[in-house]
């Protein structure tokens, strides 16, 4: 039995078979699990770590300073999505030229 899917960016879109959008949903949910188990490991070590000392690194005359972690992941990661976005659209555009909407 096939069940529309959606993105929550996107429109629905084809049937995919309830198998593939259980194996979706598992992966997904794993992959959750895997990355709060990295954030719970890292709070754990920045709280251990908060207890050193830390070097003050020298400023350089001239040379603008850099932007926060944060902003560059988050920057890192809008560009990858663009070009995901741009890779689909690609993608869908060149299964179109290869099999072509059937006619009813």
């Amino acid at each position: 039995m096939a069940t529309p899917t959606t993105n929550t960016k996107t429109a629905p879109t084809t049937e995919v078979p309830a198998a593939a959008q259980k194996l979706r949903e598992q992966l997904l949910s794993t992959v959750r699990q895997g990355q709060q188990l990295s954030i719970d490991a890292a709070q754990t070590f920045a709280k251990a770590a908060s207890v050193l000392p830390v070097m003050e690194l020298p400023t350089v005359p001239g040379l603008p300073t850099l932007p926060g972690v944060e902003a560059v992941t988050r920057y890192t990661f809008d560009v990858a999505a663009d070009l995901l976005t741009a890779q689909r659209d690609f993608a869908l555009q060149l299964a179109t030229v290869f099999a072509p909407a059937k006619s009813v």
